[in-house]
């Protein structure tokens, strides 16, 4: 309602908060970790040809690891990694995605899957690692948001109750404030949940690139099959499938092509 207090602009500079200095961007990255981000950025293609051969296990699970540090809203982390290891579903994954030579020459293929439908229990068991099961109760703001807040956005029913409770509730503070305006229906929660899962899709492919490995990222797929390979609920979306290995030369089929700078980026 206009006039309460706004947890958002409220959650800056909190008692608690410890994070390494050498664990954050600082000037000396720009000589211990920019030149090799450019090289990681500027190198990853989408490769559609690889040799086959399977990444090292170690390797992959590092990838893996930095994939799931990729930012998420409300750090709800509303997605899953699917690292398809079975040889007989691997080959089945390369069908449901049509063929592609990315799918079926990759050494390895890794389906992200969007999950908005574990956001409750995605809420309780951060509620847990935040309060340390429950022994440093939330406060203030940040009480507000987790346990206000965030339940008021995500939460839906069948008959979209909750849906046009949002929708009113931004209308009228958005009469006298600057106020969020969504997800008040289904449609934005998949949105939500599928930048969620891109978001450790180009986390996992940067990685890759790190570690000297290439990938393709294939949204051109049978969703719904791919879905049933896995024995996904059917509240769960496939996003994409990632394939990764070593590329081969014919792999990638043209110089890089970009839209000029100024069609991109807006300086106002």
């Amino acid at each position: 309602m206009p006039g309460t207090p706004n947890p958002l602009s409220e959650m800056g500079n909190l008692e608690g908060v410890v994070v390494s200095k050498d664990e954050r961007p600082n000037t000396s990255f720009n000589k211990s970790a920019l030149p090799g981000f450019k090289k990681a950025v500027r190198g990853r293609r989408a490769i559609r040809i690889f040799d086959g051969v399977p990444i090292p296990e170690d390797v992959m699970r590092d990838c893996l690891r930095d994939a799931v540090l990729a930012p998420s809203a409300s750090n709800l982390q509303c997605y899953e990694i699917y690292w398809v290891r079975d040889e007989g579903k691997k080959r089945r994954l390369a069908e449901l995605c049509l063929g592609q030579p990315g799918a079926t020459t990759a050494g390895d293929l890794v389906v992200i899957v969007s999950r908005v439908d574990l956001w409750q229990s995605h809420l309780e068991k951060m509620t847990d690692i935040m309060t340390g099961k429950g022994k440093n109760p939330l406060e203030g703001p940040v009480r507000d948001y987790y346990e206000n807040i965030v339940p008021m956005l995500m939460r839906t029913d069948r008959w979209g109750f909750h849906n046009l409770k949002r929708r009113l509730m931004f209308w009228y503070r958005s009469k006298s404030e600057p106020t969020v305006n969504g997800p008040v229906k289904r449609a934005d929660h998949r949105v939500y949940g599928h930048v969620q899962a891109t978001l450790a899709a180009e986390n996992l492919m940067l990685s890759l690139a790190a570690h000297g490995y290439e990938s393709c990222p294939m949204g051109g797929i049978d969703k719904r099959g791919i879905g049933i390979l896995l024995g996904l609920p059917s509240t769960a979306e496939v996003t994409m499938v990632v394939g990764a290995g070593a590329g081969t030369p014919e792999g990638l089929f043209s110089p890089r092509a970009r839209l000029p700078f100024c069609d991109l980026v807006k300086e106002v």
